[in-house]
């Protein structure tokens, strides 16, 4: 199956295509299935509940993040679910994986505020790793929306190094199963450590390409002794969902904004676009071929799916259409409307004709980021 969520499983493997996606939504889980008349909504799970994340184990096994319930467990592809919190002391969480880590079957669940659990027992049972927190700069960790307090935002399973993203505040590594945590040195200012989405291929172990809100992407090339910055397109700012495909370490696909969300709920659009780059990262090409040019929404969540025989992308935006591509990005096709897919409240802040809100509009930057964000603005 395909997962496609903001804050979940985003690069996968199969033997051929698969015939189901599980899409993690603001309004619970929707199933969609692949017939002769294309895809179709087969459940909805989970309603009313704020679904951040979703993952699953080698043998199906499905976990969904919530942002206020916990986490959730299905057994069944996604038609029941079951709340599994026992052991965990949060139950906001914005990211989720599954896989194996050292060779033993785990799954990560990350909080706002930013503390990192782990279960061995398919969410039995969680354990958190405290040594996430052992850290000079935690105190600076943070998020410019209220309640401003900074979360897990991604978590990478690298055979037998874990990798964890704070946003807003530091990337982090373990090669110890988390007793113990190295800050690695993205920025001397954790404010402009705003981690979206870390990349890493076993194939080029000194690379770490990570998606930094605030200054675009970024990459390592020495085994993340340095970061520097990457060349973005000149009409993108803001990079959020980035998949690597897992047999072409090189082969990257980004979403991006143009400008930041101030400036997005300002003008009313973000103008989310999608960009494929064949040289990791070096340059980068708009993909339009059935993608709207301009839109007002922002594409929150994109995947890829890679087999023997190809792959195939497929993206959500804050308005809940799903496209699909079956030609490495050349052309899409909507494919179901689904409730808002959204990092945050990103769907609330790119609705049409809204009020303002006051947990979404009352934004508080870092200098360095407010500097930036006013000469982007200067020129939109």
């Amino acid at each position: 199956m395909i997962l496609l969520s903001n804050g979940g499983t985003n690069i996968q493997r199969a033997k051929s295509a698969s015939d189901t996606i599980v899409v993690g939504t603001v309004d619970g889980v929707a199933i969609l299935q692949r017939s002769q008349r294309g895809w179709t909504q087969r459940n909805r799970a989970l309603q009313g509940v704020f679904v951040s994340g979703v993952t699953a184990l080698d043998d199906g096994t499905l976990f969904a993040s919530t942002r206020g319930v916990g986490m959730a467990r299905s057994d069944d592809g996604g038609t029941k679910w079951n709340w599994v919190n026992e052991g965990l002391a949060h139950h906001e969480f914005w990211s989720t994986r599954a896989g194996r880590l050292q060779g033993r079957e785990v799954v990560f669940a990350g909080a706002l505020p930013a503390h990192l659990y782990v279960s061995e027992d398919k969410g039995k049972s969680w354990r958190e790793l405290p040594a996430l927190r052992d850290t000079a700069s935690v105190r600076q960790w943070t998020f410019p929306p209220p309640p401003r307090i900074g979360h897990v935002k991604d978590i990478v399973l690298d055979g037998d190094r874990l990798w964890v993203g704070i946003e807003i505040g530091s990337l982090q590594f373990s090669d110890d199963f988390g007793k113990t945590f190295t800050e690695l040195p993205v920025d001397p200012d954790p404010r402009e450590c705003d981690i979206h989405r870390i990349l890493v291929h076993p194939a080029r172990p000194k690379r770490v390409i990570i998606a930094n809100g605030i200054v675009g992407m970024m990459a390592s090339e020495d085994g993340s002794a340095s970061f520097h910055r990457m060349k973005m397109p000149p009409d993108a700012n803001y990079p959020d969902a980035v998949v690597l495909h897992p047999d072409d370490p090189d082969l990257l696909f980004m979403s991006a904004g143009v400008g930041w969300p101030v400036h997005w709920y300002e003008l009313g659009r973000a103008r989310g676009k999608i960009y494929r780059s064949r040289d990791a990262g070096k340059s980068w090409e708009r993909l339009l071929g059935g993608l709207p040019d301009g839109q007002r929404a922002l594409f929150s969540a994109l995947t890829i799916e890679a087999r023997r025989d190809g792959y195939s992308l497929h993206a959500v935006d804050t308005d809940g259409q799903v496209f699909e591509s079956l030609d490495g990005g050349d052309s899409w096709t909507i494919i179901a409307d689904v409730p808002p897919v959204s990092k945050g409240e990103f769907y609330k802040g790119l609705v049409r004709e809204r009020g303002k809100l006051a947990n979404v509009d009352d934004i508080v930057a870092g200098p360095n980021a407010a500097q930036r964000w006013k000469e982007a603005e200067q020129a939109l």
